[in-house]
């Protein structure tokens, strides 16, 4: 693909803050105009909260665990924060599995002990990335009696466990961080869309595309504004938002947001 392929792209980006930088970069270089306004905020859980004692307790039990799986970035690192206050040294035998590329980054760029038998669950190029991609790999085909603990964010979906269960394992959750929609105000999305222009938005989840769709209202942009999801699941919830133009990305990975621009 040429470079400035997107050179008419104007496209806000609505990642958390510290999570925009590598998809503006990429998209830039392609020539795109990008804008960053975060949809979502993380925030980690406050002491004494329910679920963080919850969180603190399976990791106290971590070597009790064959497998742990972390759902994004930011289980990683609120998760690891978590695991460093409770094991100075890493138990054996705990094989670690990561969904998505950025979340196998995060892994590694942390102590994380490799050694140990740390499994990533790095998809092929174009590959999904979300938790049916996991659920495909043939270590989670035959879990009957394996205990597993899924890091993630307070509440979210449930599919991967529930499948997990299905199959027979035995699976908590450590929920380590939340999510909370930023402070950003119907007037300031509408305001920052028509003062640069904006013709694209990157939506990485459905959590994203709610909180997009809720300070849109019943706006016409609905019907100019094209979207850009991660998945045929969140197209589908952006179909009953009344979105009309929606591009569905291979994963929510950069080089497959850029890519499904280019197309």
């Amino acid at each position: 693909m040429a470079a400035n392929s997107l050179v008419n792209r104007r496209v806000l980006v609505t990642r958390p803050e510290g999570r925009a930088d590598e998809l503006m970069a990429a998209l830039t270089a392609e020539g795109a105009f990008c804008r960053h306004l975060p949809l979502l905020d993380i925030e980690p859980l406050e002491e004494g909260e329910e679920a963080l004692l919850e969180c603190r307790q399976r990791i106290a039990d971590l070597d009790h665990y064959q497998s742990l799986i972390f759902i994004s970035v930011n289980a990683v690192e609120h998760g690891l924060r978590e695991i460093d206050r409770l094991w100075p040294q890493w138990p054996k035998g705990v094989t670690a599995f990561a969904i998505g590329a950025a979340t196998q980054a995060a892994l590694c760029k942390s102590d994380f002990p490799v050694a140990v038998g740390l499994s990533l669950a790095e998809p092929e190029a174009g590959a999904a990335m979300d938790s049916e991609a996991l659920l495909a790999r043939t270590e989670f085909h035959q879990v009957e009696h394996q205990k597993m603990l899924i890091f993630r964010g307070l509440g979210g979906r449930e599919k991967l466990a529930d499948e997990l269960r299905a199959r027979g394992a035995r699976v908590d959750y450590a929920q380590c961080y939340r999510r909370r929609e930023s402070a950003v105000t119907a007037s300031e999305l509408h305001a920052a869309l028509a003062e640069n222009r904006i013709n694209t938005v990157c939506l990485n989840s459905g959590e994203t595309l709610l909180a997009f769709s809720q300070r849109l209202g019943n706006s016409s942009l609905k019907n100019g504004l094209q979207i850009v999801v991660p998945s045929e699941r969140v197209a589908e919830l952006a179909r009953k938002e009344d979105f009309k133009h929606i591009v569905v990305s291979a994963n929510a990975g950069t080089a497959a947001t850029v890519s499904a621009l280019q197309t």
